[in-house]
């Protein structure tokens, strides 16, 4: 409210208006008039409350809104998790038919060039849904990548406590081991 309506509340009706003949009017009137802008300063107050209200409420469920957005996706990253593990398993399978290299050479070529596609059919699925094989052969043993199946004696000094040997690859999901690779450490003598 401006001040001139605040010095407008102040004004009292003095004897003057007793010469009209209407003195009890006119306080009465008077009265109402305070009482009024009594009532309108409460609902203005009462107003600027709500409003402010409403607007935290509103920046509230938008932050609320984009915090779910986050979640859902961030889930939907990961969701997807118990299928690649399935398909995961189809992939080791895949490695030991490969690892038995006098078998897999006995096979006619044109069996084994198809499985091969099929498999590499595979791995573009992996990558397609942002899931990485872990191969960490000549690398330091990292016991959050890498599970220890055992070691190998080692004669050189630069391969104590590095993985000379893979047994399963281990896989990473969006940054996330989903299992680990079991491998084997150097171990220096």
């Amino acid at each position: 409210m401006h001040d001139d309506e605040n010095q407008n509340d102040d004004i009292e009706f003095t004897a003057d208006s007793e010469e009209f003949g209407e003195s009890d009017d006119i306080s009465e009137l008077a009265g109402k008039i305070k009482k009024l802008k009594l009532d309108l300063k409460a609902c203005q107050a009462e107003k600027a409350e709500y409003l402010d209200g409403w607007q935290r409420s509103k920046a509230d469920y938008l932050n609320l809104k984009k915090d779910e957005e986050v979640k859902r996706a961030e889930l939907g990253k990961y969701a997807k998790a118990d299928v690649l593990n399935d398909l995961i398993l189809l992939a080791d399978s895949f490695e030991m038919a490969f690892a038995n290299k006098e078998a897999w050479a006995g096979v006619p070529e044109n069996w084994r060039k198809g499985v091969e596609y099929i498999h590499s059919q595979l791995l573009v699925v992996f990558r397609d849904h942002g899931l990485e094989e872990l191969d960490p052969v000549g690398e330091t043993f990292d016991p959050a990548r890498d599970q220890s199946l055992g070691s190998i004696d080692t004669v050189k000094k630069d391969e104590d406590g590095k993985v000379l040997e893979v047994v399963k690859k281990g896989y990473r999901l969006n940054g996330k081991i989903v299992r680990p690779a079991q491998v084997k450490i150097g171990e220096y003598k």
